[in-house]
């Protein structure tokens, strides 16, 4: 487990300190009669715009990177695809969109092949919840310091920490103050991300956090639901047992991958039910095996029980 060493008086150091935020949407619509899955991320105070999106239902799906501009409602993105070549991944414009977004976070317009002579109309609608839970309206600060970590030798180095969140509404009022975590983190900016976790179509927290003490998977996030009853956001500490995780807003899914860069990889499935999650499928690759292993299961008397194990 990372220690921490909380520094207090005179062994603290205060920095000037900048909390970036960042908020990922999820739309679903059309390119003309093909259907699309996309998200955007938006920075706070900055009109750059960037993520991705992939054509059908299925998110294993190859995605299609995006990066572009948002500014007076109407978001302009370039898109790039990559192809894997002995030099490495190669990048390829080949589309951009332009697309308003409206006041229910709708968004419509066109997009244009990388020749700019195929024009298709697009339309996407926003999976979260904006009018109860409105990201903009609101500001947020992670007390920032520096102190010391344990790292890799087990000594005490050096790191920038992070130990409170508060939370501002639009007339600058604080609303909430989260406490009781002293987490290191990469970098001097500590970053707060919003995206909805629990998929109730309200957006949550997560907060990246770094383990310097550790060679491998040294990375992982603080995560905190929201509750629109409260209208606070809540610790969830069984989500950061789970450390990095992937949100999938259409198959309303989250996903934890593991490797041993060794070939042998497993990727865990979890389903929300009744304000808790579950394993509902994993899914396992070997390195001296062709085959992949699935195992389901289902959720009964709140517990995950396997029904069923094959491979192909």
């Amino acid at each position: 487990m990372n220690k921490i060493l909380i520094l207090f008086a005179f062994s603290q150091i205060a920095f000037a300190q900048k909390t970036i935020v960042k908020t990922s949407l999820h739309f679903s619509g059309k390119i003309d009669k093909y259907p699309i899955e996309m998200t955007i991320e938006f920075i706070q105070g900055q009109d750059s715009v960037s993520g991705s999106y992939y054509y059908g239902k299925n998110k294993q799906n190859m995605p299609i990177f995006t990066k572009g501009i948002y500014k007076a409602g109407e978001i302009k993105l370039d898109e790039t695809t990559y192809t894997a070549t002995k030099k490495g991944n190669v990048p390829t414009k080949t589309g951009s969109f332009s697309l308003q977004l409206d006041s229910e976070y709708k968004l419509s317009g066109i997009w244009q092949n990388a020749k700019k002579d195929k024009k298709l109309n697009a339309t996407l609608s926003c999976l979260e919840d904006l009018s109860s839970f409105n990201p903009k309206n609101y500001s947020y600060k992670l007390n920032q310091y520096k102190g010391k970590a344990e790292n890799t030798n087990g000594e005490l180095a050096d790191n920038f920490l992070i130990s409170k969140l508060d939370i501002y509404n639009a007339k600058k009022e604080k609303v909430q103050t989260i406490s009781g975590f002293n987490k290191a983190i990469y970098e001097k900016d500590a970053t707060v991300e919003l995206e909805d976790l629990n998929f109730d179509g309200l957006l949550d927290i997560k907060i990246p956090i770094y383990f310097p003490d550790r060679i491998k998977f040294d990375s992982g996030y603080l995560y905190f639901v929201y509750d629109k009853t409260k209208k606070q956001f809540i610790r969830n500490t069984k989500l950061e047992a789970l450390e990095s995780l992937n949100f999938d807003q259409k198959n309303k899914e989250f996903v934890k991958f593991e490797a041993d860069g060794s070939g042998n990889e497993t990727d865990y499935y979890y389903k929300w039910s009744n304000n808790n999650f579950y394993l509902i499928k994993k899914v396992q690759s070997f390195e001296d095996n062709d085959k992949t292993t699935y195992t389901e299961y289902e959720i009964k008397n709140n517990k995950s029980v396997k029904v069923k194990e094959y491979q192909k």
